[in-house]
Protein backbone atom coordinates (compact mmCIF):
# COMPACT_ATOMS: atom_id res chain seq x y z
CA UNK A 1 0.00 0.00 0.00
CA UNK A 2 1.30 3.77 -1.07
CA UNK A 3 2.44 6.16 1.83
CA UNK A 4 -0.28 8.58 0.02
CA UNK A 5 -3.08 5.73 0.56
CA UNK A 6 -2.13 4.72 3.71
CA UNK A 7 -2.71 8.23 4.99
CA UNK A 8 -5.95 9.07 3.38
CA UNK A 9 -7.27 5.69 4.50
CA UNK A 10 -5.75 6.70 8.31
CA UNK A 11 -7.42 10.36 8.29
CA UNK A 12 -10.87 8.72 6.59
CA UNK A 13 -11.49 5.97 9.78
CA UNK A 14 -10.25 8.75 12.31
CA UNK A 15 -12.88 11.15 10.86
CA UNK A 16 -15.44 8.54 10.36
CA UNK A 17 -15.17 7.08 14.17
CA UNK A 18 -15.68 10.74 15.71
CA UNK A 19 -18.66 11.73 13.18
CA UNK A 20 -19.93 7.74 13.95
CA UNK A 21 -19.12 8.36 17.95
CA UNK A 22 -20.76 11.88 18.16
CA UNK A 23 -23.74 11.45 15.83
CA UNK A 24 -24.85 7.81 15.81
CA UNK A 25 -24.36 6.13 12.36
CA UNK A 26 -27.92 7.61 10.73
CA UNK A 27 -27.30 10.89 11.81
CA UNK A 28 -23.88 11.23 10.34
CA UNK A 29 -23.59 12.41 6.65
CA UNK A 30 -20.66 11.26 4.83
CA UNK A 31 -19.93 14.97 3.98
CA UNK A 32 -19.33 16.10 7.66
CA UNK A 33 -16.85 12.87 7.42
CA UNK A 34 -14.81 13.91 4.17
CA UNK A 35 -15.26 17.70 5.73
CA UNK A 36 -13.54 16.84 8.81
CA UNK A 37 -10.68 14.88 7.35
CA UNK A 38 -10.31 17.44 4.88
CA UNK A 39 -10.50 15.59 1.86
CA UNK A 40 -13.23 15.90 -1.16
CA UNK A 41 -16.01 13.67 -0.48
CA UNK A 42 -15.53 11.86 -3.94
CA UNK A 43 -12.01 10.89 -2.36
CA UNK A 44 -13.96 9.24 0.42
CA UNK A 45 -15.83 7.07 -2.16
CA UNK A 46 -13.04 6.30 -3.61
CA UNK A 47 -11.92 4.10 -0.76
CA UNK A 48 -15.14 2.93 0.22
CA UNK A 49 -18.10 2.32 -2.01
CA UNK A 50 -21.04 4.20 0.93
CA UNK A 51 -21.24 4.69 4.45
CA UNK A 52 -22.17 1.58 5.21
CA UNK A 53 -19.09 0.17 4.33
CA UNK A 54 -16.94 2.74 6.02
CA UNK A 55 -19.09 2.20 9.35
CA UNK A 56 -18.15 -1.80 8.63
CA UNK A 57 -14.66 -0.84 8.46
CA UNK A 58 -14.27 1.43 11.46
CA UNK A 59 -16.25 -1.34 13.52
CA UNK A 60 -13.35 -4.22 12.03
CA UNK A 61 -10.26 -1.77 13.65
CA UNK A 62 -11.71 -2.15 16.81
CA UNK A 63 -11.81 -5.82 16.92
CA UNK A 64 -7.93 -6.41 16.62
CA UNK A 65 -7.66 -4.41 20.15
CA UNK A 66 -10.48 -6.54 21.70
CA UNK A 67 -8.71 -9.55 20.96
CA UNK A 68 -5.75 -8.68 21.63
CA UNK A 69 -6.71 -7.54 25.37
CA UNK A 70 -8.68 -11.00 25.49
CA UNK A 71 -6.04 -12.74 24.86
CA UNK A 72 -4.19 -11.60 28.10
CA UNK A 73 -6.69 -13.38 30.25
CA UNK A 74 -5.14 -16.86 29.29
CA UNK A 75 -1.26 -16.22 28.91
CA UNK A 76 -0.59 -16.50 32.67
CA UNK A 77 -2.33 -19.78 34.34
CA UNK A 78 -2.62 -17.36 37.33
CA UNK A 79 -6.04 -16.19 37.55
CA UNK A 80 -5.19 -13.08 39.66
CA UNK A 81 -2.33 -12.32 36.72
CA UNK A 82 -4.82 -13.03 33.93
CA UNK A 83 -7.83 -11.11 35.14
CA UNK A 84 -5.97 -8.16 36.31
CA UNK A 85 -4.27 -7.95 33.05
CA UNK A 86 -7.56 -8.53 30.90
CA UNK A 87 -9.09 -5.27 32.97
CA UNK A 88 -5.95 -3.23 32.58
CA UNK A 89 -6.18 -4.04 28.89
CA UNK A 90 -9.77 -3.20 28.30
CA UNK A 91 -9.50 -0.20 30.72
CA UNK A 92 -6.62 1.31 27.79
CA UNK A 93 -8.86 0.54 25.32
CA UNK A 94 -11.24 3.15 26.21
CA UNK A 95 -8.90 5.24 27.14
CA UNK A 96 -6.72 4.69 23.63
CA UNK A 97 -9.22 4.41 20.95
CA UNK A 98 -12.36 6.74 22.90
CA UNK A 99 -13.54 7.41 19.57
CA UNK A 100 -13.78 3.89 17.78
CA UNK A 101 -14.74 2.03 21.70
CA UNK A 102 -17.84 4.45 21.73
CA UNK A 103 -19.11 3.32 18.08
CA UNK A 104 -18.61 -0.67 18.87
CA UNK A 105 -20.32 0.32 22.03
CA UNK A 106 -23.26 2.03 20.56
CA UNK A 107 -23.90 -0.77 17.87
CA UNK A 108 -23.99 -2.92 20.55
CA UNK A 109 -26.25 -1.63 22.29
CA UNK A 110 -28.78 -1.59 18.96
CA UNK A 111 -28.00 -5.45 19.05
CA UNK A 112 -24.79 -5.38 16.51
CA UNK A 113 -27.26 -4.72 13.49
CA UNK A 114 -24.71 -3.88 11.21
CA UNK A 115 -21.73 -5.56 12.80
CA UNK A 116 -19.92 -7.53 9.86
CA UNK A 117 -20.38 -10.90 10.14
CA UNK A 118 -16.58 -12.13 10.50
CA UNK A 119 -16.65 -9.63 13.29
CA UNK A 120 -19.42 -12.03 15.37
CA UNK A 121 -17.95 -15.03 14.56
CA UNK A 122 -13.94 -13.60 15.97
CA UNK A 123 -15.44 -12.26 18.97
CA UNK A 124 -18.09 -15.05 19.66
CA UNK A 125 -15.28 -17.32 19.57
CA UNK A 126 -12.90 -15.42 21.59
CA UNK A 127 -15.60 -14.92 24.17
CA UNK A 128 -16.38 -18.80 24.45
CA UNK A 129 -12.63 -19.69 25.21
CA UNK A 130 -12.30 -17.06 28.02
CA UNK A 131 -15.47 -18.55 29.65
CA UNK A 132 -14.36 -21.85 29.60
CA UNK A 133 -10.82 -20.02 30.81
CA UNK A 134 -12.56 -18.80 33.84
CA UNK A 135 -15.14 -21.78 34.02
CA UNK A 136 -11.17 -24.02 34.54
CA UNK A 137 -10.13 -21.53 37.06
CA UNK A 138 -13.26 -22.26 38.87
CA UNK A 139 -13.19 -26.30 38.66
CA UNK A 140 -9.20 -26.06 39.88
CA UNK A 141 -10.53 -24.00 43.51
CA UNK A 142 -8.67 -21.07 41.86
CA UNK A 143 -11.46 -18.53 41.57
CA UNK A 144 -14.58 -19.00 43.55
CA UNK A 145 -17.61 -20.68 42.23
CA UNK A 146 -19.78 -18.43 40.39
CA UNK A 147 -21.42 -18.75 37.11
CA UNK A 148 -18.66 -17.56 34.52
CA UNK A 149 -20.83 -16.25 31.69
CA UNK A 150 -22.10 -13.84 34.18
CA UNK A 151 -18.62 -13.12 35.30
CA UNK A 152 -17.35 -12.32 31.93
CA UNK A 153 -20.54 -9.65 31.21
CA UNK A 154 -19.72 -7.90 34.59
CA UNK A 155 -16.34 -7.12 33.53
CA UNK A 156 -17.72 -6.40 30.11
CA UNK A 157 -20.42 -3.99 31.80
CA UNK A 158 -17.74 -2.72 34.36
CA UNK A 159 -14.97 -1.80 32.02
CA UNK A 160 -17.07 -0.34 29.07
CA UNK A 161 -18.67 1.78 31.74
CA UNK A 162 -15.74 4.28 30.83
CA UNK A 163 -16.53 4.28 26.98
CA UNK A 164 -20.19 4.45 27.48
CA UNK A 165 -20.57 7.44 30.54
CA UNK A 166 -17.73 9.89 29.97
CA UNK A 167 -19.94 12.70 31.03
CA UNK A 168 -20.54 11.06 34.25
CA UNK A 169 -17.23 10.20 34.84
CA UNK A 170 -16.10 14.11 33.93
CA UNK A 171 -18.99 15.11 36.24
CA UNK A 172 -17.54 13.33 38.81
CA UNK A 173 -13.87 14.13 38.93
CA UNK A 174 -14.32 17.56 38.08
CA UNK A 175 -12.47 17.54 35.16
CA UNK A 176 -13.53 17.75 31.36
CA UNK A 177 -11.38 15.12 30.11
CA UNK A 178 -10.02 11.99 32.00
CA UNK A 179 -6.75 11.70 32.47
CA UNK A 180 -3.74 9.08 32.56
CA UNK A 181 -4.53 8.52 36.54
CA UNK A 182 -8.07 8.43 36.35
CA UNK A 183 -7.97 5.58 33.97
CA UNK A 184 -5.29 3.96 36.03
CA UNK A 185 -7.21 4.44 38.77
CA UNK A 186 -10.88 3.24 37.36
CA UNK A 187 -8.71 -0.50 36.37
CA UNK A 188 -7.68 -0.87 40.09
CA UNK A 189 -11.09 -0.36 41.21
CA UNK A 190 -12.84 -2.71 38.57
CA UNK A 191 -9.29 -5.17 39.46
CA UNK A 192 -10.08 -4.80 43.12
CA UNK A 193 -14.07 -5.30 43.38
CA UNK A 194 -13.78 -8.76 40.45
CA UNK A 195 -10.77 -10.14 42.90
CA UNK A 196 -12.48 -9.08 45.97
CA UNK A 197 -15.82 -11.30 44.91
CA UNK A 198 -14.07 -14.05 43.29
CA UNK A 199 -10.23 -14.24 43.90
CA UNK A 200 -8.29 -16.54 46.33
CA UNK A 201 -8.98 -14.53 49.37
CA UNK A 202 -13.18 -14.81 48.35
CA UNK A 203 -12.18 -19.10 47.90
CA UNK A 204 -11.06 -19.13 51.25
CA UNK A 205 -13.65 -17.70 52.79
CA UNK A 206 -15.99 -19.91 50.77
CA UNK A 207 -14.35 -22.82 52.51
CA UNK A 208 -14.74 -21.46 55.97
CA UNK A 209 -17.94 -20.61 54.98
CA UNK A 210 -18.54 -23.95 54.41
CA UNK A 211 -16.96 -26.19 57.26
CA UNK A 212 -18.44 -23.12 59.67
CA UNK A 213 -21.98 -24.64 58.66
Amino acid sequence: MSRIRQHNLHVILEAASAEFAAKGFDATQTRDIAARAGVPKANLYYYFRSKESLYAKVLLGFVEPLLEASAVLRESDDPVTGLQAYIAARIRIAREHPHIAKVFSGELLLGGRQLPEECRDLLYAEARRNVECLRSWIARGLLAPVDPEHLMLFIWSATRTYTNLGWQMAHITGRETPRDEDYRDAAATVTRLVLGGVGPVAVNEGKRLMFAT
